[in-house]
């Protein structure tokens, strides 16, 4: 693909990715159980793999430790996570998701996956495949692009 073709791949893209964003996210915000996106993702992640320290949840989101603590203090003052200290090196922190946490996951899952449902059915069976295929091939890019 020359410059100019990709140039007008790129345009096409962010305006598509644009309207359907201004459209989607607060959609999707609102049926989210009032978390924010990064909150979600916390959680999700918790929910995936357990109790993580503060650094691999930033890790894990590409952000400073201190961003993580900040939302990590919300999701504590909520009771969706809980901070526990190691027996043995005090200074070792774990965040786990508590059950409010994985109620409150699971409701903003379900309504999360009924909005974009409402989107996905116009797609063919073929049309959604090629779409999942392409965002995963752009997310497994994305990965090795930061390493």
């Amino acid at each position: 693909m020359d410059q100019k073709d990709l140039d007008q791949a790129i345009e096409r893209l962010q305006i598509a990715f644009s309207t359907t964003m201004r459209k989607l996210g607060p959609e999707l915000a609102e049926s989210s159980a009032d978390l924010t996106g990064p909150q979600f993702y916390i959680l999700s992640l918790l929910s995936k793999k357990g109790p993580r320290s503060v650094t691999e949840l930033a890790d894990n989101m590409c952000v400073k430790p201190s961003a993580i603590t900040a939302m990590v203090d919300r999701l504590l003052k909520h009771g969706f996570v809980q901070r526990d200290r190691d027996e043995h090196d005090r200074r070792v922190v774990t965040i786990r998701l508590t059950e409010q946490g994985a109620a409150i996951l699971q409701q903003a899952k379900r309504k999360r996956k009924e909005v974009v449902q409402r989107y996905l059915r116009h797609l063919t069976p073929d049309e959604l495949d090629a779409l999942v295929r392409l965002f995963e091939k752009l997310a497994r890019i994305a990965t090795h692009e930061k390493e």
